[in-house]
């Protein structure tokens, strides 16, 4: 996969973005400046989350169900954790948003040069 922008440009450019729009964005976990995968967890005001991951030039939904705060936050501990130990140079930030059906992923651009 050929990335055109580096994903610490990306990222700084996607969380000023989000926060110049009223939404929350920022940094959980700093990866590679250069390289590596970057996720998007998504949190709103009733206690959700669902996860983004950087697919090419799309963005895949990753969606969990729970029924407390508590809960969601195990799935999402463990999802990263084993992303963590595939790729440890990966990206995650998180943007808090009025809710998460909302499909922001149509408003991301992806890192990837047109083929």
């Amino acid at each position: 996969m050929a990335y055109g922008l580096k994903a610490g440009l990306w990222v700084r450019a996607t969380l000023r973005r989000f926060n110049q729009n009223g939404d929350s964005a920022l940094i959980v976990k700093k990866g590679d400046e250069n390289a590596g995968v970057i996720f998007i967890l998504l949190t709103d005001q009733q206690q959700r989350s669902a996860i983004l991951q950087e697919t090419g030039h799309v963005w895949r939904r990753h969606n969990f169900e729970a029924d407390s705060a508590h809960a969601y936050a195990e799935k999402i501990d463990s999802f990263f954790k084993k992303q963590i130990r595939f790729d440890p140079d990966l990206w995650i930030i998180e943007i808090s948003v009025k809710n998460i059906d909302h499909p922001v992923e149509t408003l991301l651009d992806t890192r990837k040069l047109a083929e």
